[in-house]
């Protein structure tokens, strides 16, 4: 019996040691490639504790507890953004003590897993953190802006429970003075509610203290968080409220991030912490708070995690009447409506040149790594045609549906170069053309695909004659199918997780413009996933390994897509459908002889 259990115990231990080899492996790719800092096998005065950091959730304190009791000389360092952390010690004898005792034995937090732990030939610098101190201009933080007995009973105050209380996908909300209507993203001036509560007045005269507005706050409203929840980065509308807005945090603290452009700032908001946003702040930086259960805040000696409770947040703005009058105009929905969008053919080819032909020729790569999988419904129609059939694909990219079938023979063609210099890289048909003068003879195919290009024409005019051209080259009787990418980014389940949140709660949301000096036009730009604020945009797109640039799009409204289709001679609208955020429509050029 005895030697049964020292045979299962041997087991045990053989399996522990290969569960502890493995993390020990995949820690040692993962750190060669974010930090180049290597893994070793032999004893070092650094180890790197493979499996808890700040992205699990671990705190400075609890890992301290661990090590404390073996030795009281060390230095942690806890990087952002990374599951795993570093201890260096004083000696590599200390560190072997301490590793021996840790690895593989020592679970936290309750988890089901123990530490693993590896040497290191380094550790991070101790300052490293990627953090900016740098608050936004025009934002201020006042701590301890009320007392805890004031704090306790404001929020008791509130009855989540009542008919006041409405509630969105990721929080418990009220509204007092003026309802903040979520579909336009402003509140009605004429149509005032219950009035802010008198037990609140006390705050007014502490504003006045911090904040001397000339204006007394009219409109409230009251959010509550729980653990996890948060709220999409956002401006508030320009128009719709005053220079000042304020934010009283009661509860439980919370990191706020803030975004223009490049600059980031992440602030943490303590809980009965007030916070005054004016100026750039209120106009430019979009503020947000990200849906997570910890937050990374800052320690006496280091960075550490501090978990999130339940938050509740008083915002106090002044209603506006009329235009914004900021100097924010890429930011402003009153410069945004007052924006020049109309595009005639003297203009449109400039606009394709430079935001739709020249920025896909410069990201074709990353395009092409990014792109494999066939729509299952494009697959679909595919499988729809007869044998022998020659199928073109107009704008075929990096050729993801001319993978050749056994039974079709397929072409393709494409305005850009190196999308096209790809394609036949792949061993495709292909050949450089633009889809409005397609170089191919009347009649002369069985079917055509066009998916995601007429959108990148700039006037109806042009995108009728594209039509016009599939239609041409089309045997009588051919079949086509088009897409194009719809407005409406809400119609199926699939779509909307494209969008960050659950836009059917019209979450706030706002985007800004780009002037285009050399077309005498202003576009706005597209806040990539969230819905669509106009019919004429630029796109942003990212390039692995740097640069962003703007595609210009025209996104179609429901029915926009078949009414311009029926404007063309010869062709039958066998079926319209909506396609993960696009508008989809079949096609049949007429038979001529009847």
């Amino acid at each position: 019996m005895l030697h049964e259990v020292t045979y299962l115990l041997k087991i045990m231990e053989e399996k522990l040691n290969k569960k502890s080899h493995r993390k020990q492996r995949r820690a040692y790719h993962r750190l060669l490639k974010d930090m180049d800092i290597k893994c070793c096998d032999n004893p070092t005065q650094y180890i790197m504790i493979c499996n808890a950091g700040l992205v699990t959730g671990l705190q400075r304190k609890t890992l301290q507890d661990v090590i404390d009791p073996f030795v009281d000389l060390y230095d942690l360092i806890m990087p952002l953004n990374k599951s795993y952390c570093f201890i260096k010690f004083y000696s590599v004898e200390v560190a072997t003590y301490v590793h021996n005792k840790i690895n593989g034995n020592i679970k936290i937090n309750g988890q089901s897993t123990p530490l693993y732990a590896t040497f290191t030939e380094s550790v991070p610098d101790l300052n490293y953190c990627g953090w900016s101190s740098n608050l936004p201009p025009g934002l201020k933080l006042i701590e301890n802006f009320i007392t805890e007995k004031e704090e306790e009973m404001l929020l008791s105050t509130i009855n989540w429970s009542n008919e006041e209380s409405s509630e969105l996908k990721h929080r418990k909300v009220k509204h007092f003075g003026y309802e903040f209507q979520y579909n336009s993203n402003k509140v009605d001036p004429d149509k005032p509610i219950i009035p802010i509560p008198e037990n609140y007045r006390f705050l007014k005269t502490l504003f006045k203290k911090y904040h001397d507005a000339p204006y007394e706050y009219d409109q409230l409203t009251i959010n509550h968080y729980l653990p996890g929840q948060g709220i999409p980065p956002h401006i508030d509308t320009h128009s719709a409220f005053e220079d000042s807005i304020l934010s009283l945090s009661l509860g439980s603290a919370c990191i706020m991030d803030f975004k223009r452009e490049n600059e980031k700032a992440a602030v943490l908001l303590p809980a009965r912490s007030l916070l005054i946003m004016s100026g750039e702040a209120r106009y430019a930086w979009s503020h947000g708070i990200c849906p997570r259960h910890n937050d990374i805040v800052k320690s006496s000696n280091g960075v550490t995690t501090q978990p999130r409770g339940t938050r509740v947040s008083f915002t106090f703005r002044k209603i506006h009447r009329g235009d914004c009058c900021c100097n924010f105009p890429e930011y402003c929905d009153t410069k945004q409506n007052n924006a020049t969008t109309l595009i005639d053919n003297k203009i449109a080819l400039g606009i394709e040149n430079s935001y739709v032909h020249d920025v896909y020729d410069k990201i074709s790569n990353h395009f092409d790594e990014t792109r494999h999988k066939q729509w299952p419904n494009v697959t679909k129609f595919l499988q729809t045609l007869n044998t022998g059939d020659i199928l073109l694909d107009v704008g075929c990219g990096n050729g993801k549906y001319l993978y050749q079938a056994k039974n079709i023979f397929k072409v393709g063609c494409d305005r850009s170069y190196n999308l096209m210099k790809i394609c036949r890289s792949k061993g495709f048909e292909v050949s450089l053309s633009d889809c409005l003068y397609l170089p191919y003879k009347d009649n002369s195919l069985d079917a055509v695909i066009c998916i995601a290009v007429i959108h990148h024409l700039s006037t109806h005019e042009r995108r009728k004659q594209a039509i016009s051209e599939l239609t041409r080259i089309l045997r009588p009787n051919g079949k086509c199918l088009i897409y194009v990418w719809a407005k409406e980014q809400e119609k199926d389940s699939i779509q909307t997780a494209y969008l960050r949140y659950n836009l059917s709660k019209k979450e706030d949301n706002i985007s800004h413009t780009q002037k285009l000096t050399e077309y005498g036009i202003t576009l706005p730009v597209h806040e990539n996933r969230t819905k669509f604020v106009c019919k004429d945009m630029l796109v942003p797109w990212k390039r692995k390994g740097g640069g962003n640039f703007l595609r210009y799009y025209h996104v179609f409204e429901e029915n926009e897509l078949s009414q311009l289709c029926s404007e063309v001679p010869n062709l039958t609208i066998n079926k319209v459908y909506y396609d993960q955020g696009n508008w989809c429509v079949i096609l049949r050029k007429k038979d001529q002889i009847n």
